[in-house]
């Protein structure tokens, strides 16, 4: 059934992944990457990907694809330092969780890149609530009040997805 709507949607690790450029030799991270379903494409075209998430459920997995894996919460982790920082359906979450706070780390370990898929604030079949689902609008501010800019962006049916780099400050 999953698998039915993320065709549907345009939502296919394929697509995802070619949006996002990586080149060989990029350190990722997926923010809440659970089973790896990101991931595991992100490795084709990188072997420096890491998951992160509260739930260790697919470590095992996992580590046998060639992912590293950290067990911790964003609203508490800022370790690291990676080219490409990725959310998928995660960012409405950590603003509802701990704020400023998770925008805070996430710049920390965010060296280049940032990408945030998420869904549109619009009622799905499945899904958050949309009462917690954000605006791409405020996820561009969000973003821009760290100094990242959008580089550029894709809609799909139910997700917008943002590719954001860091401003120099010169």
């Amino acid at each position: 059934m999953m698998d039915k709507i993320r065709e549907m949607s345009g939502l296919t690790d394929r697509n995802i992944v070619d949006f996002l450029e990586i080149k060989n030799g990029y350190s990722i991270i997926d923010i809440g990457g659970r089973d790896g379903f990101f991931s595991k494409k992100m490795l084709e075209k990188t072997n420096d990907v890491s998951v992160l998430d509260l739930n260790d459920m697919y470590f095992d997995e996992l580590k046998q694809a060639g992912i590293k894996t950290i067990k911790a919460d964003i609203c508490d982790y800022s370790s690291g330092s990676f080219d490409l920082v990725f959310m998928s359906n995660v960012y409405h979450d950590l603003v509802q969780e701990c704020g400023n706070k998770a925008l805070k780390n996430i710049n920390k370990i965010a060296k280049r890149y940032i990408a945030i898929l998420d869904f549109k604030p619009e009622d799905t079949m499945f899904g958050p609530p949309v009462s917690i689902r954000l605006s791409k609008e405020k996820v561009i501010a969000d973003l821009e009040s760290i100094h990242f800019k959008l580089l550029k962006e894709k809609e799909l049916k139910y997700h917008y997805f943002l590719f954001f780099e860091r401003e120099n400050k010169d």
